[in-house]
């Protein structure tokens, strides 16, 4: 203990910004570690020529050796971090069982109320309220973690990427807020038994967000049911168990089925994921009533009467017997092969108008169930995509079902009244016209008809299109750019990408582009003259030119952008203004090779070797790996800093709590030189004012 105490004394103490460095450059170290072993682990399952002559790019990745980092005082510091974090992720996962168990409670009553009430609504009483206080007080208890506690809130938001990088990778929406309030919404809608209309334009994920919240209800629904009855089942065999251990089996519980649906939406069968998914329905002008209800068939039927063949076999028999018993004297006058033969007539005879007398030939009508009815039935989600293109005396049918709660009974024309099954909803979407965009083959919806629906106006996630990325007051607001980064990241958070500080501030520049051809194309810009009818980099676009670019592996993003949009596009108006915005973005620089011209409305499509100067060379920059807390910042913001060491720490590091800390070089020279300009100004004004007392 004492030659570590001699050690630390003779140690260089590093200041809190020193370590928080020294720390993030050894996450992109374990960053890059990590990156090495999941290239090794990928070609395992590879044959011998692939392993034996894989070659990989020279990379130098010689960590240079700083004497400061093999620093006794940063050790400390980073054991504790880690510890801290960990520490602080039991915290933090407790705090969100509670708030889960308290909701499980709160669907519950509310399940209660509504079969009580007879499913119309599940109402409000001292129960609920409780529950609802509950899950407000233990959301403040979570901020308050997060802002008091550096590690808590690194922990929080690391899951939060881990989730959004998983969502991506299953092409679900990546779960940024304004993703998760229009999901939220259509969930809580189904919940009250209230159909859904997402409206939107072209490429804002309107039907995926409909499959998802769908399933997400489904789920919600079949892990609700199932956590009542278990939690019932495991009470009754421990009668005496406290609240505290029911919210301890409660966690194992949901746990066990949340991972369950989970495997079954990445594994399962084709019958198990069938089952978790809505029903689905794209409509045209051409959907009939009969399409989404009952559809009847004329089929060629062969069908014989119902009964044991066995009795028909005895029938023939005895009707045979009675025969030969009547003919009796006949067949005596004839010789033995006459017999046989009359015999074997007279049978196949009898077979014969059996077969006839009970068996039916010819067209019958068949009538198979829509989706629609199998959803009412069978209590599930059901999609109408596109509902505004279907013709509105078709749509009238649904007015029944639409106002009806489950555990009623809705009357659908041509198949009598049906029992609505709890787990049903309707989810309906539709593209939004405007002045300057109209979607050919859609129709307003009837007032009345769409006054039965929750309508909401879901369009592209939100961006901030003024300053660079180093100017962002609140970053998390940024949930285009976060999209983007998610897209680029591992499975661990990390990205490794060319020159990491141009190349961002190109993909928050990117970002910002296509919020703004998202703006003129919704028509919500500034400079009502402009307009795009037909392109625009919706979300699905996005990704095609951040596949084209693939990480700068064969071109640089203007070069993506080109090849992976913009020479798509055929409305030669639109793919000039989207030009112009690129150019005006930072995109296709002069000092590349390209020259963007003007061109007026009306004007012809631009080629490729219109705006080339020269032949494209791309030389790929050194790659560079961001570390999953860089990333995080750059998605989420600073976050909680930490001004002071910890307690734990200030033992160790030979503090008193009340010591100032010390300074890094920098900021020392930054102050000394602010003290010198105070200094200077002091003895100017003192000189100014001798000056002037002398006049």
């Amino acid at each position: 203990m004492k030659e570590q105490n001699k050690n630390l004394n003779q140690a260089y103490i590093p200041t809190i910004e020193e370590m928080q460095i020294w720390y993030r450059d050894d996450l992109r170290k374990e960053a890059l570690k990590s990156l090495k072993y999941e290239n090794s682990k990928k070609i395992e399952e590879q044959g011998s020529f692939f392993k034996a002559f894989r070659r990989f790019e020279e990379i130098d990745d010689k960590i240079i050796f700083d004497s400061k980092k093999d620093n006794i005082y940063y050790e400390k510091y980073k054991a504790y971090v880690e510890e801290e974090t960990a520490n602080m992720g039991k915290k933090i996962q407790e705090i969100e069982n509670l708030i889960q168990y308290e909701k499980f409670f709160l669907r519950f009553e509310r399940r209660v109320n509504s079969e009580t009430n007879n499913y119309s609504h599940y109402g409000s009483n001292s129960a609920t309220r409780y529950r609802v206080d509950c899950i407000k007080k233990l959301g403040k208890e979570l901020e308050t973690l997060l802002e008091s506690s550096p590690e808590a809130w690194e922990f929080y938001y690391k899951c939060q990427l881990i989730g959004d990088i998983e969502n991506q990778h299953q092409q679900r929406l990546v779960n940024v807020p304004y993703v998760a309030k229009a999901k939220q919404k259509v969930i809580d809608s189904l919940d009250l038994g209230v159909p859904v209309y997402i409206v939107g334009h072209l490429g804002s994920g309107k039907t995926q967000l409909a499959i998802e919240a769908a399933v997400d209800f489904t789920i919600q629904n079949k892990i609700q049911r199932e956590l009542e009855d278990k939690m019932e089942d495991w009470f009754c065999r421990n009668p005496h168990a406290t609240e505290k251990d029911a919210i301890q089996k409660f966690r194992e519980f949901n746990e066990e089925r949340i991972l369950y649906y989970k495997n079954i939406l990445t594994n399962g069968s084709k019958e198990e994921i069938e089952f978790l998914q809505p029903l689905f329905i794209s409509g045209s002008h051409n959907l009939t009533y009969e399409d989404m209800f009952v559809e009847k068939t004329l089929s060629l039927e062969h069908s014989f009467s119902e009964g044991s063949y066995s009795d028909y076999l005895n029938m023939i028999i005895g009707d045979f017997y009675e025969w030969m018993d009547e003919h009796k004297e006949r067949l005596e006058k004839m010789t033995d092969e006459e017999q046989l033969q009359l015999k074997i007539q007279i049978w196949k005879s009898f077979s014969d108008l059996l077969v006839a007398s009970n068996s039916a030939f010819g067209t019958e009508i068949k009538k198979i169930e829509k989706e629609i009815l199998i959803a009412v039935k069978e209590g599930r989600p059901v999609i109408v995509d596109e509902l505004n293109t279907i013709a509105m005396q078709n749509l009238i049918a649904l007015n029944d079902i639409l106002q009806r709660h489950a555990g009623s009974t809705a009357y659908i024309t041509g198949v009598g009244p049906v029992l609505i099954k709890p787990g049903f909803g309707f989810i309906g979407t539709g593209n939004l016209s405007t002045q300057t965009v109209n979607y050919e083959g859609t129709n307003e919806l009837n007032p009345a008809f769409k006054s039965r629906f929750v309508t909401i106006e879901y369009n592209y996630v939100p961006q901030n299109i003024m300053g660079s990325l180093e100017d962002q007051e609140f970053p998390e607001k940024n949930e285009l750019f976060r999209i983007i980064l998610t897209q680029l990241a591992d499975k661990n958070g990390n990205i490794h990408i060319p020159n990491s500080k141009r190349t961002l501030e190109e993909l928050f520049r990117f970002s910002q582009l296509c919020r703004v051809t998202q703006n003129v194309f919704m028509g919500n810009w500034k400079d009502n003259e402009v307009e795009l009818r037909e392109s625009v980099l919706s979300i699905r676009n996005i990704l095609h030119v951040l596949d084209n670019w693939n990480q700068g592996e064969e071109k640089d993003l203007s070069k993506a952008l080109w090849d992976g949009f913009i020479s798509s596009i055929t409305y030669p108006d639109d793919q000039n203004y989207i030009l112009s915005q690129a150019v005006r973005f930072g995109f296709f620089s002069e000092t590349e090779g390209w020259k963007i011209e003007t061109k007026g409305i009306g004007e012809a499509n631009t080629t490729y070797d219109e705006i080339r100067t020269r032949p494209y060379h791309y030389v790929r920059p050194s790659i560079e790996t961001l570390s999953y807390l860089d990333v995080v910042h750059l998605i989420f913001g600073k976050g909680t800093t930490r001004k002071t060491l910890p307690k734990e720490l200030m033992e160790d590091f030979k503090y008193n709590i009340g010591d100032p800390l010390p300074i890094d070089t920098k900021k020392y020279e930054k102050l000394d030189q602010q003290l010198s300009h105070l200094e200077h100004s002091k003895d100017l004004l003192e000189y100014l004012e001798d000056n002037g007392g002398e006049e």
